[in-house]
Parts: structure tokens; sequence; C-alpha cells
């Protein structure tokens, strides 16, 4: 499990930042699609939702483990 990592800022409130998830990481496992591939498809395909990262790689109609994982590769 990924680590949060805290800064801090004198004019800022202290917030964890995940860290980035490398583009080989396997994130759905019930159908072996890497960060790589779901930023690929974002990318190209101007997809901005769960739903469309799902209709166009298949990530996330498996188990749906994987759902906050996409969405945070869609606010990246």
């Amino acid at each position: 499990m990924a680590t949060a990592t805290i800064i801090q800022s004198p004019t800022l409130s202290t917030f964890p930042v995940l860290p980035v998830l490398a583009d080989e990481r396997v994130v759905c496992h019930c159908l072996s699609v890497t960060a790589g591939d779901i930023r690929l498809a974002i990318d190209v395909g101007e997809i901005d939702s769960l739903r469309a990262v799902m209709s166009e790689t298949r990530a996330g109609t498996g188990c749906t483990g994987c759902h906050s994982a996409i969405r945070r590769l869609l606010e990246d």
C-alpha cells in the first residue's frame, strides 16, 4: 500500500500528498490494466469519467476495487 508524504507550508495547512502511480503499476488486477494504459486512454481519448475509462480500457469492470485509483488518475 502506498504511503502519503506530509507537506507543510507556512501559508497552507498540512496536507497529505500521495505518490504518483508509475506507468507500469497494475491498477486493475482483474484485467491486468496498468496506470500507463489508463493514462494513455485519458490523454488520447479525452476521457474524463470513470465510466469512460471502464468502457475504453475495461479497467474497473471486474471486482471494482480499483475505482479509487482510476479516479485518482483522472484527477492527475
